[in-house]
């Protein structure tokens, strides 16, 4: 329950909108950034990745999930 409040708190600052975890849970597991649980998926090839190469992706899922919860 902690977890999920802290994803709620982080979406809320970075996107500007309340997400329900349900939907950032099913967009990251889609993308495959983890399980439909919510558990992390870890694969070799993001080693390579920067940081900010990371943040850039997450940041492009909350603004689409933004875009599509503003259209309703």
């Amino acid at each position: 329950m902690l977890e999920n409040s802290f994803l709620i708190d982080t979406v809320t600052n970075k996107c500007g909108t309340v997400v329900p975890v349900i939907f950032l849970i099913g967009s990251l597991s889609k993308a495959q950034f983890c399980t439909v649980l919510g558990h992390p998926i870890s694969k070799p090839i993001w080693a390579d990745l920067s940081d900010s190469e990371i943040i850039e992706r997450f940041g492009r899922m909350c603004i689409n999930l933004s875009h599509y919860h503003s259209r309703s």
